[in-house]
């Protein structure tokens, strides 16, 4: 049940989607994944190595502005199984994803995190 990966959100405007991806692809060197569109929250996500950029209507970025980390697992439920025996709570249960499942859960230290367990990529 390790930790895969561990992506910074950056949350942006849409206009400004594109300008903030070609940011991070110059800070970290890295290109960026495909531009993708959750259609359960209307959100534009793209990660650029480190960094998964956000951009939607303010009210669906207002649903991701306490997640400090999103992580991807190779279990979610083993994750969130060993989280809440230490004394971690569920946030709640993201939209059903055509790439994924995940949830967001906050630590007993105060971070919220949010954890993925992705399927095969369209």
């Amino acid at each position: 049940m390790p930790i895969r990966t561990a992506l910074v959100p950056v949350r942006t405007a849409p206009d400004r989607h594109t300008e903030t991806v070609r940011l991070y692809q110059s800070v970290t060197g890295a290109a960026a994944g495909p531009t993708r569109t959750v259609e359960a929250t209307g959100l534009t996500v793209t990660v650029v190595g480190p960094v998964l950029v956000l951009s939607g209507a303010e009210e669906a970025l207002a649903a991701e502005r306490e997640v400090g980390v999103v992580f991807t697992v190779d279990s979610l439920a083993g994750t969130t199984e060993l989280l809440l025996a230490q004394g971690a709570e569920l946030v709640r249960e993201l939209p059903a994803m055509p790439h994924g499942r995940g949830r967001q859960l906050r630590h007993p230290d105060g971070l919220v995190a949010e954890y993925l367990e992705l399927g095969p990529q369209p």
